[in-house]
């Protein structure tokens, strides 16, 4: 298993990492129609997330492996004086209790590791999750550029580690639809879509899924 690494938040800026994802609003109705209290954003960067879902009323935790991430979201929660605890820490092994949290959200997250790596945040998702609780993860597709690009090192068949740009030395895990759903099969799927993404100098293909923990 390839060992993680960070982004470093001093360097990976853009605008919209500052804005909640479109797709994210959505949840955040949903969860408070289902009465969802606790939430963890897993991977929460600057905390985009963490934020709406805090000023929104639920109670969040934000983690993630960046400190400069982390650094910049406490700055934003003592300024806006917002009640969202933070956690440096690994994917691979969440400083949680068993059965921790309503909701879960791993946008644009999980993937950066290896075939191993992501099975074993799988595992953890699905243990600090209550029984019932739901997750929204995003997976890369193997239909994006990147994944076919020369210019990134391939460890596996799924998994590259990029060898430019803010991401250099990063692992990216990359599936097929059906690979994806393998990987989910110890939940139930309730929303499965696909999205290809063209932003400046970057294009991407992702699946956004939302699952539910059955046991």
């Amino acid at each position: 298993m390839v060992k993680s690494k960070a982004w470093n938040w001093n360097i990976a800026f853009a605008p919209w990492w500052e804005e909640p994802a479109t797709e994210v609003y959505s949840l955040l109705k949903r969860w408070q129609k289902q009465s969802f209290k606790k939430i963890l954003d897993l991977g929460c960067g600057i905390g985009r997330h963490a934020v709406l879902f805090s000023e929104n009323g639920f109670e969040v935790n934000a983690c993630d492996l960046s400190k400069e991430g982390i650094e910049k979201l406490n700055k934003l929660i003592k300024a806006h004086n917002l009640s969202i605890t933070t956690e440096i820490s690994d994917m691979l092994s969440l400083p949680y209790n068993n059965k921790s949290f309503d909701g879960l959200v791993a946008f644009h997250t999980i993937y950066h590791t290896d075939d191993i790596g992501i099975k074993k945040t799988i595992n953890e998702i699905d243990r600090v999750l209550i029984k019932g609780g739901e997750a929204f993860i995003t997976f890369n597709s193997k239909n994006s550029p990147d994944f076919k690009s020369a210019d990134n090192k391939h460890l596996s068949e799924n998994t590259i580690v990029k060898t430019k740009g803010h991401e250099a030395g990063i692992p990216h895990y990359y599936t097929s639809k059906e690979e994806v759903e393998e990987l989910l099969k110890g939940f139930e799927i309730i929303e499965f879509s696909y999205k290809e993404e063209y932003w400046p100098e970057y294009t991407g293909a992702h699946y956004f899924v939302l699952v539910k923990k059955k046991r």
